[in-house]
């Protein structure tokens, strides 16, 4: 098997995004004097995951998902306090967050020795550039395509379009692998741009999407003998 090229996804595929927004939420929704609980941030990522799937279907702009996400939560639990002044903690918190998906650094590695790596990724951009920068891991990084910056998101081929006017204008996505978490935004946005896919499972979720990757892995190591 030859690829040029690798898009990789981050949150949930190289970062360890779960671990990273719930230190978040906790110190963010502290401060409005709560104590947070389990249940407030299951609410919050249910609330939170329909915006981001509405932004991926091209129903919201992003900034209303930073704008209501918090607005949301706290009507649903009666809670009088500022959406917007705690979405502001909550970045910067987020920020803060770099831990890393196990065996990341080591697959990185081994990939980087072997092909351009290049981040695609729908998360904010100031966000997700200080993760990186804090995880060491950005000097793996041909360049990073974050779609608050190019103006379309995942899985718009337009976003990908974009990402390719960008690159070695040799490599064509047929000779692009991606890989990431997402069914409906990592794996349908390769299929919507003509690039092969391969999809991180590490819980081994059934896929009941009717959309199917090229690949499927359960650990990053298996990407050293599937590129190797």
């Amino acid at each position: 098997m030859k690829y040029r090229a690798l898009f990789l996804d981050m949150d949930g595929t190289f970062l360890d995004f779960h671990a990273a927004e719930r230190e978040a939420f906790d110190k963010a929704f502290g401060k409005t004097g709560k104590v947070p609980e389990k249940e407030h941030y299951l609410l919050y990522s249910r609330i939170n995951d329909e915006l981001w799937k509405a932004f991926e279907r091209g129903e919201i702009e992003k900034e209303q998902i930073r704008n209501s996400r918090f607005g949301r939560l706290f009507e649903q639990l009666g809670i009088s306090a500022d959406g917007i002044a705690v979405e502001r903690d909550y970045e910067i918190f987020l920020g803060e967050g770099h831990e890393l998906i196990p065996h990341a650094r080591e697959v990185l590695t081994f990939l980087a020795g072997r092909y351009p790596l290049y981040v695609t990724t729908n998360g904010f951009a100031n966000v997700q550039r200080n993760r990186l920068k804090l995880a060491g891991i950005e000097g793996f990084m041909e360049q990073i395509f974050i779609s608050e910056e190019i103006g379309y998101q995942k899985p718009k081929k337009e976003f990908f379009d974009a990402c390719f006017s960008r690159i070695e204008p040799s490599v064509l996505p047929g000779e692009v692998l991606l890989i990431g978490d997402s069914l409906t935004s990592d794996i349908l946005g390769a299929k919507n741009a003509g690039i092969a896919s391969c999809w991180f499972n590490p819980e081994r979720r059934k896929n009941e999407s009717g959309i199917q990757p090229d690949y499927e892995i359960g650990s990053l190591l298996e990407l050293k003998e599937l590129l190797k």
